[in-house]
């Protein structure tokens, strides 16, 4: 993996630029988007959304020039150090012809969303040369009542505003309850937590290098074999699946068709994220499923890590370097996420 362009480290009085590169979320529950707004401001932070953030058409928010306009423009706009996404969807892929590569490595940003964004990530990565966030979203994570959850913000803080490397450590509570938003039921409660098993070690060993990953599912779907899939070799590689919540079974066929490419053989090591939806019997296949497609590599493999569509959630910038020691159960950045210049 080549090195990647960081993006200027966040200062109190930057803006966030909220867009909405695939599903429409933004205009369809407002109320996330205030209380995830009032989050972002206690930061020091401007939140503008883009001119098509709050479309909501179908399974998109907009049509697809309109979102890249969205990017271009927030990518364009100096006082912008934050692009972000509203959430994930299925559907970034279509912007990915549109997208002017070159505007995006001459202004690098902070651009940060997960699930689906996946494909931005790979695509800015590979076209454009920058280092992207992949971390919580304005809707899901940001727009949480009462508060963020104080991992998730600490995290998030580190990544966005400190000026060294962060250690990632596992959280004590963690939870994949959803309160129904269009009810506006996750006002009326904070979601159930449930105490933490902490990180699964399912093969010892330490390795180094530069983080790449992202969500299962839209790797296997919209990267493989597109112009914008990476070269994983010596990438400290992560995985998570989406909320649709896909079996051992499942995840088992789609690890097989990265164990027959050669990620495993060529990554310096795996974390894969805590699964969303499972109960424990379910995340003990899990982690077979993944022991069994990682043990021709020998890779270190961590597992239940915050990386996923559980919360909450860690903020992780691709291209920065991490160590990750499977054994001793850590993971650690080697460098600053974020470049002090403007």
């Amino acid at each position: 993996m080549e090195p990647l362009i960081k993006p200027p480290r966040v200062r109190a009085g930057d803006t966030v630029a909220v867009v909405s590169p695939s599903f429409g979320a933004v205009g369809r529950w407002p109320h996330r988007v205030e209380r995830a707004t009032s989050y972002l401001e206690s930061l020091g932070l401007n939140v503008r959304l883009m001119p098509n953030a709050g479309r909501s058409e179908s399974w998109v928010s907009a049509p697809p020039a309109a979102r890249v306009d969205d990017l271009h423009e927030a990518f364009l706009d100096d006082e912008v150090t934050i692009v972000l996404a509203g959430i994930g969807g299925n559907h970034s892929n279509q912007l990915l012809p549109l997208l002017d590569y070159d505007l995006l490595r001459t202004h690098p940003t902070v651009f940060q969303g997960f699930s689906d964004i996946t494909v931005l990530h790979w695509a800015m990565a590979k076209h454009a040369g920058i280092s992207t966030f992949y971390g919580p979203a304005l809707i899901p994570e940001l727009g949480e009542f009462p508060e963020v959850l104080p991992y998730t913000d600490r995290c998030l803080r580190a990544a966005w505003f400190d000026d060294g490397p962060i250690s990632y450590e596992p959280s004590d509570v963690w939870t994949d309850e959803l309160l129904d938003w269009d009810a506006k039921t996750d006002l009326t409660r904070p979601r159930t937590l449930h105490e933490s098993d902490g990180w699964v070690a399912v093969r010892d060993g330490v390795a180094s290098g530069p983080i790449l990953g992202g969500c299962l599912e839209t790797i296997c779907w919209h990267l493989k074999g597109s112009a914008s899939w990476i070269d994983p070799t010596g990438v400290v590689f992560f995985l998570e699946t989406s909320e649709e919540a896909p079996s051992p079974a499942d995840v088992d066929g789609y690890l097989t068709d990265l164990e027959q490419l050669g990620v495993f053989d060529s990554a310096a090591a795996l974390l894969f994220a805590r699964p969303y939806g499972y109960n424990r019997g379910d995340a003990d296949a899990l982690w077979n499923v993944v022991a069994q497609r990682t043990e021709a590599s020998g890779i270190p493999v961590l597992c239940n890590v915050e990386a996923g569509h559980t919360d909450p959630m860690m903020t992780l910038p691709l291209g920065s370097h991490a160590e990750l020691d499977a054994g001793q159960k850590s993971f650690r950045l080697l460098e600053a996420p974020t470049a002090d210049h403007r």
